[in-house]
């Protein structure tokens, strides 16, 4: 296979590249408290050197027992024992060894398993070095390899999350509307938060709200490695806005907004029941020309978000309108986005 053939990136002039992957392997995860301390290569060391001591142990043994038998002696009972003994420390260290080298090979396939995976999910590149050489190296944590990651865990637990399909609506509506600043309401994993983030204009800043404050420390740590890394990202052409994750109910923090400016977007993915509060508290503070996305108008258009669909289209204060796609990781299922223009 063409990947087997591979390397890893950087080893050393001189030394094997299988076998220091072999070490490597021993040393980066180990399964258990026994692996931590005493690596694989210690431990064939240490089983090897138990089984040559016993194999030597009995040899002498044995040419105690035989020797005393000649002798016309009683018979040795305590070199029998000791014989026995050395015998069954053979066996049991040579087949410790034995098993534990054997397992080394199993480590070695899936690791490679790992590194292809790696490779199919986009969190490992491939390349050639400058002496011709096919290796590979985990890329580096960035904006993009945090989305590829939480969408994993999205489409793996159904995460209420935008979903790719909407995803790429959203951003088209961020970079249509290229506003200086963004609110969103509900950020759980800060999956939208980033896509946001990722269409804005380089002045551009996201403000996104969050009840729960244990969805409020996961997303501070997504978006906050989304941002370390692209500060390090050597790409010019990469852009990812400032972003900001508040605790606290939406519906308080909009309707006591203070010296934040103007909303020029607001992207509602909270509670559908409550859109139409949170729409009523962002209102004073919305930018002429704003635009207001309403996820869930499809799912959800006959239940909760029902008031806020009303209130939107038959408002002369907005300009409406329903874009279809698809819910979060459901293809089969129809939902949308509410894109709605603050007329002021």
């Amino acid at each position: 296979m063409r990947l087997a053939q591979e390397k890893q990136a950087g080893p050393p002039s001189g030394l094997d590249s299988l076998r220091k992957r072999q070490l490597e392997d021993e040393l980066k995860d180990p399964k258990n408290f026994l692996e931590f301390f005493l690596p694989r290569p210690l431990r064939l060391l240490f089983f090897g050197g138990a089984a040559a001591s016993c194999f030597i142990a009995t040899l002498l043994s044995a040419v105690r027992f035989n020797g005393d038998l000649g002798y016309g002696l009683p018979f040795p009972r305590d070199d029998a024992v000791q014989v026995a003994v050395n015998l069954i420390g053979l066996v049991t260290f040579a087949g410790l060894y034995y098993q534990d080298n054997k397992a080394a090979g199993a480590r070695l396939v899936r690791r490679q398993q790992l590194r292809e995976r790696q490779i199919a999910f986009g969190d490992r590149e491939v390349y050639t070095n400058t002496e011709g050489e096919r290796m590979s190296k985990l890329r580096e944590v960035d904006d993009d390899w945090i989305l590829r990651r939480l969408e994993r865990w999205g489409k793996k637990d159904g995460m209420p999350f935008v979903g790719p399909a909407k995803g790429k609506v959203l951003q088209q509506l961020v970079q249509e509307a290229a506003p200086k600043l963004v609110v969103e309401v509900g950020t759980l994993c800060g999956y939208s938060a980033l896509l946001i983030a990722q269409a804005l204009p380089p002045e551009g800043r996201l403000i996104t709200i969050e009840a729960d404050w244990k969805w409020v420390l996961v997303a501070k740590r997504f978006l906050g490695q989304a941002a370390e890394g692209h500060r390090k990202s050597l790409d010019p052409s990469k852009t990812l806005g400032r972003m900001d994750v508040w605790w606290g109910d939406a519906r308080e923090k909009l309707a006591g907004w203070q010296g934040e400016g103007r909303i020029g977007l607001l992207f509602l993915d909270g509670v559908p029941k409550q859109s139409l509060e949170y729409l009523k508290a962002a209102e004073p503070h919305l930018a002429e020309g704003a635009v207001i996305i309403a996820d869930n108008a499809g799912v959800f258009a006959g239940g909760g978000m029902k008031p806020y669909l009303e209130y939107v289209r038959s408002n002369p204060k907005f300009s409406s309108r329903y874009v279809e796609s698809t819910l979060g990781w459901r293809d089969d299922v129809l939902d949308g986005l509410e894109v709605t223009t603050f007329l002021g």
